[in-house]
């Protein structure tokens, strides 16, 4: 059985790219249905999703730096990843086949009204496990659909993190090296297209965020700071004094196993490995994924 889930997670991994792809039009969805997910998810204060670039993105380290803040509940009820938006294609064929068994209801409900029904029946949920006054913080290194994330989730705050790909690439092959090294490549060039487009449209969104992991780790408390004032927190209550000792969780140059917590050593620096790489492998990652590089901004030519 764990062999064919595996197998399962390869194929989702390279083949089905459709969250990926771009949608000019997305379809209707009701001004009704987004009031009621309003009521649905309740008076609490907008959940701040973290969404990574794709695993290895630095997902786990900023989602521990934020949670320091005493008015953030990280995790509910331990759910370390909230893969919920990735969902969104399955959402929306549910939608169509509901239409499909009473072609009726066609007119009657937006196309997609399910998205913020379903997206805030989710938080709700999940609200239910955090005290009284905390605001809930949930993660997930992906970005399949995130064209969608306002239609899912309309009334929540969104850190979008991104990472060199150079360095996600490097770190993916280390942890699993059954992944070949050109899929991976192409996994990461597929979401940083999708970033870069979902950037140009939300820019300017209160409660939107387009931050760099690498940011997180040469300046926490800077980093922090920027995330109070886009996410409305008070950074005078922070404790900025337990940064340094925050522990790092699955780096891939030093966790024995999954999940493991290390203490950060002097000198850690999970910047720049990729510089390592064999001429074979730069060659690959420019072909596949140079020009994406260059659209993040993480250089500004080839020449490297």
């Amino acid at each position: 059985m764990g062999l064919i889930n595996n197998m399962r997670k390869y194929f989702r991994y390279v083949f089905k790219n459709d969250g990926f792809a771009y949608r000019p039009a997305r379809g209707e969805i009701s001004p009704h249905a987004f009031q009621a997910a309003k009521a649905i998810r309740g008076g609490q204060p907008p959940t701040i999703i973290i969404h990574g670039i794709m695993k290895r993105s630095g997902t786990v380290y900023t989602g521990e730096l934020l949670g320091l803040h005493p008015c953030i509940h990280p995790h509910p009820n331990l759910i370390w990843e909230t893969p919920f938006l990735s969902l969104t294609g399955d959402i929306r064929k549910l939608q169509q086949d509901f239409f499909l068994t009473y072609q009726q209801n066609i007119g009657k409900i937006g196309e997609n009204d399910f998205l913020p029904i379903f997206g805030s029946s989710f938080l709700a949920y999940l609200y239910a496990l955090v005290p009284d006054g905390q605001r809930m913080l949930l993660k997930v290194p992906g970005v399949e659909y995130l064209d969608y994330f306002y239609d899912v989730f309309p009334n929540e705050n969104l850190l979008l993190l991104i990472r060199d790909g150079r360095d996600v690439v490097s770190s993916t092959i280390k942890t699993w090296p059954q992944l070949r090294f050109a899929d991976v490549c192409k996994r990461w060039a597929n979401s940083a297209r999708m970033i870069v487009r979902f950037n140009e449209s939300s820019k300017n969104r209160e409660g939107y965020w387009f931050a760099r992991y690498e940011d997180a780790v040469k300046d926490p408390e800077t980093f922090v700071r920027e995330a109070c004032f886009k996410f409305n927190l008070d950074p005078n209550t922070y404790p900025f004094e337990k940064v340094n000792n925050l522990p790092i969780i699955g780096s891939s140059t030093t966790r024995k196993q999954p999940e493991t917590w290390v203490k950060k050593t002097k000198g850690f620096n999970p910047i720049g490995r990729w510089q390592q790489w064999s001429a074979w492998r730069k060659m690959t990652f420019k072909r596949i994924a140079g020009q994406a590089l260059i659209e993040l901004g993480y250089c500004d030519n080839l020449d490297w």
